[in-house]
Parts: C-alpha cells; structure tokens; sequence
C-alpha cells in the first residue's frame, strides 16, 4: 500500500495496518485518488478489474487510465472530481470488455475543498455470481418476506360462514395469546395452513417470521439441514459453506410443521427437545443455540393410531397435542361453498382482468359436491372455470366433475351386533381394507394412499387383521415389504 506520510506511533501504525488488510480483502475494487484525479492508493481487487499493475497505477491519474489503458465509456470519479457529488455509474472498460459498477464520494478537506475521492467498483459479472450464490444459500429468506407480507391480510383470508368455522376461529384467536403448541388436523387441503396463519397473525409474534416446513418434502438429511442448518465443511459440492437452519432464523417468531406425521423418528427426538429446551445445534457443531419459536403443527395421520404403532414417538404426541384444532372438510361445511367460491371469483377476475361471475344454478350444484380435494380443489376448480368461460356468467356446463379425481366416502360396513365390541371393530376394519384393496386392484400403495394411510401402517394392519392378498398384490406393488 503507498499513500501520504503515516504516523510514527505504534497505535496508528497498528491503525494502518488493520486497515490495510480490511482494504485488500474487500470485494472489489477500492481507490482513491486526489483531487487532481492521481492515485493515491489502489487494492489489488483495482488491479485485476483495470488489468494494469499497481507500480503503473500509482504514477498515473484516473485520465491517464481511461485515455491509455482501459478506454472506458465514463467514470464516476471523473464526474465526482468534476461535480464534487457522489456518483454512481455503470460503464464499460473497452479494453477488456467488462462491465462495471462504480460509486464514488467527494472527501472534503477541513477548509471545505475537495481532498480525496474513493471508488469502489465491482465487476458486474462477478456481483452477479456473488448474488446469485447468496441468492440460493438465503432462498428461505425471500419465502419469508411473502409470508410477512401477507401475514396481515391473513385474516380476512379465512372465510367462515357456518358455525363450525365461526367457532374454531373464535378458540383460534383465543389460543393465540399464548405460546403453548398447537397441532391441527384436517385432511388435505382443507386449510390447515390458513389456520396457522392465521394463529401468528393474532399472536404477539405477529411481526416476527412465519416459516412453514413441509415434513414430507425432503430426504431426512435434507431435512435436518434445513431445519437446524450446518457448518462449514459439515457437507461437501452445493452445501460445503454452511448454513443457518430455519429455527434459529425464526427466532422469536412461529414455525408452522406441516404433515408433521411424515417426519422421520430420528428427526422427532431433535424436534422434542426444541419444544422442551428452546435448543438447538446445527450439524457439525456441539454450540447449543438458544432458539425462541412457537411451534404450530398440522397433520391429516391420526397421530393417536401412530403412537400405537410405534411410528410416532409418544412423548413428542404429547407435547404437541397440547391445544388442538380440527379442521373440518369442506363436505361438512357447506354453507362455506358459495363465500369461498365467490371470494376465488373475485381473486380471478382480479388476476385476469375479467368481470365474470357464478349462476345461482351453478351454486347449488357446488353445493351439492363432496369436494374431497376440499378448499384447494375448489379454487383449482374455480380457476378452471374462470379461464375456460367464454361468457361473464358461468353456467353449470362449466362444471364438470370428472376434472377431479373424486374419492368416493365409502359406506360403513354393518357390525354384527352379537358381537363383543372390539370383535365389531376388527370386522368392521377387516371389511374396509379388504374393499379398498380390492377397488385398487390389489394394489397395496394405491390403496394407503387413499385410505389416507402410510403404506407400512396398512401392512401392519392387514397383519394384524390376517388379510391375505393374491401374489399379484405385491407385483403391483414393487416397494412392498418381504412377508
């Protein structure tokens, strides 16, 4: 480094020093010049953008540069030795073709004339790559964001007209107050999330960060990396730099562990000692982090017949079964059918600059549907509609069933009442899974899928109940287990 005199002193030599070194690591390119436009000093990030060697540098002016060496279209220190303003500009070095960022700033000396001028300057392509990888390595911060931006109009996002609904947003708000566990159940699609959301939104933690995380997104590895984040060196290729996991970027604000019954059990330990300590500890690294959330969870499993399984640790069930809310589906509410498809009829017309609206026939026959996709299926089938509509009224034509794959409810089996209770229900559960599979073909995975059950619960039932399924079953089924 070659500037001015320097203090004799060893605080202001240990000064330069700490300087010195802050300079010759900064990204980018950092000089300045006098107000002359000569160097005064130049890093060596200045010396690789420019292609010109420091010793040159330091014994011309930033003119000198443009005129001989680099051809540049502008630059802001010139503009800034001119106007004596700051000046942002983005310019090209004919040179070498690169294109480049610059800020320059006026230093003014103590009777007010301009004394120094730094630029800082970046290679546009090298800022790119750099914004990019941050880009990717903080992407959950950017989710983040959209979720805090619309965490104020949650709730008038919730839309409840039957009483059902009107009651469990009532004890909603209530359990908001406080920041014991919440675990909401409800099947696909019905709202849990909304639900969540809505939860936070009336906490005090409202102006903290609502993360979700779907449990059955990810690997278990990937997972456990994206909840408690790792160290550097922890992992090697995409992750080898470390990262913050998502609890500790909640901190003080709510994370919301949607299909909570996926998540592995090594994971559930990790999870249970959150909820019990307020700890956590990235992987690779023994620091306990103190860790203040509020956890909310949903699932659409019975986490009860999971405990008995085994599939489900017992003692986190019971910490997270603290208060609960069970949503119901959109069968069992219609009177929320015609304000949820009115409130999508707005949101579309709003998104495609239309002005089309439901007839009263098409209502009732939305009405008169199961809806098993529930609220999601509805705004997806809303949509439809809103798009394929030639005309501003949408008549029932419009609707078509068949769009969805409907799951039909099955009809109870009839218990043999001479029976002792538990004798009933085993025959009663016999009977069911043997027409399911049946109505599958056989097909063991297809069937847990619509029975809303892991496959390995399925199997451990049909053991215990002594079902037996033709050989072809496990033909259609190549991931099924060795019996």
């Amino acid at each position: 480094m070659q500037t001015g005199n320097l203090a004799t002193d060893p605080a202001a030599q240990k000064e330069y020093q700490l300087l010195k070194v802050l300079a010759e690591h900064y990204f980018g390119s950092m000089m300045v010049t006098d107000s002359k436009g000569r160097f005064l000093y130049v890093n060596d990030g200045c010396c690789k953008l420019l292609g010109i060697d420091r010793e040159t540098l330091l014994h011309i002016s930033i003119y000198d540069t443009l005129h001989d060496y680099c051809h540049a279209t502008s630059a802001s220190s010139i503009k800034t030795l001119e106007t004596k303003q700051e000046c942002l500009s983005n310019h090209t070095l004919e040179a070498s073709g690169k294109q480049v960022l610059a800020l320059s700033r006026p230093h003014f000396g103590p009777d007010g004339e301009l004394q120094f001028v730094p630029t800082y300057s970046w290679d546009e392509q090298e800022l790119y790559v750099l914004l990019e990888k941050f880009d990717q390595e903080r992407n959950n911060v950017r989710s983040v964001i959209r979720f805090m931006q619309g965490t104020d109009k949650t709730p008038d996002m919730l839309i409840a007209e039957s009483q059902s609904m009107r009651s469990l947003l009532e004890y909603a708000a209530h359990i908001a107050a406080v920041d014991s566990t919440v675990i909401i159940y409800g099947e696909s699609g019905s709202g849990k999330e909304m639900f969540a959301k809505y939860i936070h939104a009336k906490s005090d933690r409202a102006d903290q960060v609502f993360i979700p995380i779907n449990c059955a997104s990810l690997p278990p590895s990937l997972l456990e990396a994206e909840m408690f984040g790792y160290e550097k060196g922890t992992f090697t290729g995409g992750m080898k730099d470390g990262k913050i996991g998502l609890f500790e970027f909640a901190n003080k604000g709510t994370i919301f562990l949607d299909e909570i019954g996926e998540m592995p059990l090594e994971l559930q330990s990790k999870l249970l000692r959150i909820i019990e300590t307020g700890e956590i500890k990235r992987l690779g690294s023994n620091q306990i982090i103190k860790c203040d959330v509020r956890i909310i969870a949903a699932t659409n499993r019975d986490l009860a017949e999971m405990v008995r399984e085994k599939t489900f640790r017992a003692d986190l069930y019971y910490r997270l079964n603290v208060l609960v809310i069970n949503v119901p589906p959109l069968r069992e509410r219609v009177e929320d059918i015609r304000p949820l498809a009115q409130h999508f009829v707005q949101t579309f017309n709003k998104k495609y600059g239309v002005t089309k609206h439901l007839s009263p026939e098409t209502i009732r026959i939305m009405e008169h549907y199961s809806w098993p996709g529930n609220v999601r299926e509805l705004r997806n089938t809303m949509e439809r509609m809103m798009v394929e509509s030639k005309n501003n009224l949408i008549d029932p034509k419009a609707f078509r069933k068949g769009d969805t794959v409907v799951v039909e409810r099955a009809s109870h089996p009839i218990a043999d009442n001479t029976l002792p209770y538990q004798q009933a229900m085993e025959a009663c559960e016999r009977k069911y899974i043997s027409d399911v599979v049946d109505a599958c073909g056989g097909n063991i995975r297809q069937a847990a899928e619509k029975m809303g059950l892991h496959i390995s619960t399925l199997y451990r039932k049909i053991d215990k109940l002594g079902l037996t399924f033709s050989k072809d079953d496990a033909v259609s089924d190549p991931q099924a287990p060795d019996t």
